[in-house]
């Protein structure tokens, strides 16, 4: 039997209110970058990490795909 190899997924992540609150700010202060199918350019997400990394405290540091993943559940 073959093993089929594993995607690699990031950490779960753990967001904290203040994490949270700075993500909305720093993406609503972005409004302009905003794409034309109504999506941040990816490299917004990166800078948004970067953003919020000062008010990490539990679970992985957020890259831009958790950031995207939770701007997504918080504005929809």
């Amino acid at each position: 039997m073959s093993e089929e190899p594993q995607l690699k997924r990031a950490a779960k992540a753990i967001w904290n209110d203040a994490e949270t609150d700075a993500l909305v700010t720093y993406l609503h202060s972005q409004r302009s970058k905003i794409g034309n199918g109504g999506n941040f350019r990816p490299q917004v997400y990166t800078d948004a990490a970067t953003a919020i990394a000062m008010h990490w405290t539990l679970g992985p540091t957020k890259v831009a795909s958790h950031c995207k993943n939770k701007w997504q559940s918080v504005c929809y």
